[in-house]
């Protein structure tokens, strides 16, 4: 891993530190010296993930009535719905952050 800062952490690292983007999941963030941990990930995850996809399952529900068409399982999109949201913040967001952890951790 290069210690040069990759242009877009920059960018990632400034969204993760506004307090705003947390929005209820600010308990989740850590310190700017510690590591975003997979656990945090998958809590942020399904903590989104959860309610939203268990929303948009019971409106695919309901448009699969009306359409007389099968219903999706119930817990299906929330569970590919948090996935997607763990795979994104762990390949971006996190990624940058413990880059920056990192750093911070070597100059201090």
């Amino acid at each position: 891993m290069p210690s040069e800062v990759f242009p877009s952490d920059r960018d990632l690292t400034a969204f993760c530190d506004s307090d705003s983007n947390w929005g209820p999941l600010l308990f989740l963030r850590p310190a700017r010296t510690e590591r975003m941990t997979v656990l945090r990930t998958g809590a942020g995850a399904l903590l989104l993930g959860l309610p939203l996809g268990l929303f948009a399952s019971t409106v695919l529900l309901l448009v699969a009535r009306l359409l007389g068409r099968p219903a999706p399982a119930l817990l299906s999109f929330p569970l590919v719905l948090s996935f997607g949201y763990w795979l994104i913040a762990h390949i971006t967001l996190a990624r940058a952050w413990n880059r920056r952890a990192a750093r911070l951790a070597l100059s201090s």
